[in-house]
């Protein structure tokens, strides 16, 4: 648990919320599209049977998170829509799914510990997942007595004309224009260094984003616990006007330090941890990007593994 008084969290029970993905079959079914599948499912579509595998492994592990949890003799609360929900009194959240459930609930918990399970293993990115629902109950247990492990992963803070937009970006941002498929024409300031650009837009990541789009377009692998954030430009058009070569394709921004963006011309978006969060940047406005005050709580992992670990790995001594 968080730290708390434990003489305090000794006289009631958990706050325990359990964040879930919905798999793709029973959003298709619950969107009244079953009998695409029926249809699919009778041509043996490989897609559709790796979806339904997909399904009733996700179901199985929600369903052995619901017993251990009832075992225990504790409640929690079971959610998949969490719009406009904000976690600040409950003490553990568990997320059930893959990476994208972790990223969506990361934006949902500001000092809350999480405990996340890979849902299907067999299907799923579980890289930033601890364990799967067979060791839950141990893991939960020792979560609940402060034994296990906790890693903090840092987020980031994006302000926009001066307000604080988020400062819980967990992997990274894209910023580019509203059309990404658009030439994105901006200043980029870092430290002393101020220069215009033009390309196809900025990643900006954090040590737990840098394994994906930031390290695709050439960025660096970070360790875990860095408190760096990474900056890529993403195919910059060196030959705009002026002709010359940019000094700000890719860097660091230290703690204390920060990017800052201008947007130059067309409507811009920040797209923040994948396409379902997005802020818009009108001209002329500016985007600041700076380590966030906030890290994540994360219990039970390996930050030398970087993925998911057994139960005797993850726990710690206190």
């Amino acid at each position: 648990m968080h730290g708390r008084d434990r003489s305090h969290a000794a006289d009631r029970k958990p706050r325990i919320v359990v964040i879930h993905r919905r798999s793709t079959y029973t959003a298709l079914v619950s969107e009244r599209r079953s009998e695409v599948v029926a249809r699919l499912v009778r041509r043996r579509s490989r897609a559709v049977r790796r979806m339904l595998q997909c399904h009733e492994e996700h179901m199985a592990s929600l369903a052995a998170v619901r017993r251990e949890i009832s075992r225990l003799g504790l409640c929690a609360r079971f959610l998949h829509r969490t719009d406009g929900l904000r976690i600040s009194d409950d003490d553990l959240v568990v997320t059930v799914g893959g990476d994208g459930t972790v990223l969506h609930a990361s934006h949902l918990v500001d000092k809350a510990s999480m405990l996340p399970i890979n849902s299907s293993p067999s299907t799923s990115c579980g890289f930033l997942t601890v364990a799967t629902a067979d060791g839950f109950g141990p893991l939960l247990e020792a979560a609940l007595h402060g034994r296990l492990r906790a890693t903090f992963l840092q987020r980031m803070r994006v302000e926009v004309a001066g307000r604080v937009k988020t400062d819980r970006v967990l992997n990274d941002i894209l910023f580019s224009n509203a059309c990404p498929a658009s030439t994105t024409r901006y200043s980029l300031r870092h430290r002393s260094i101020e220069e215009d650009q033009f390309s196809s837009g900025i990643w900006v990541a954090t040590a737990a984003g840098s394994t994906s789009a930031v390290h695709a377009a050439g960025g660096r692998i970070l360790p875990l616990g860095s408190r760096l954030l990474q900056f890529v430009v993403r195919e910059p058009f060196h030959f705009a006007p002026p002709a010359k070569r940019y000094r700000l394709v890719r860097g660091f921004v230290r703690p204390g330090g920060a990017l800052a963006i201008v947007n130059k011309w067309q409507p811009a978006t920040v797209y923040v941890d994948g396409p379902n969060y997005t802020i818009p940047v009108s001209r002329a406005q500016s985007v600041r990007l700076s380590l966030s005050p906030s890290p994540l709580r994360l219990l039970g992992y390996d930050p030398g593994r970087r993925g998911a670990i057994s139960n005797q790995q993850s726990l710690g001594s206190g």
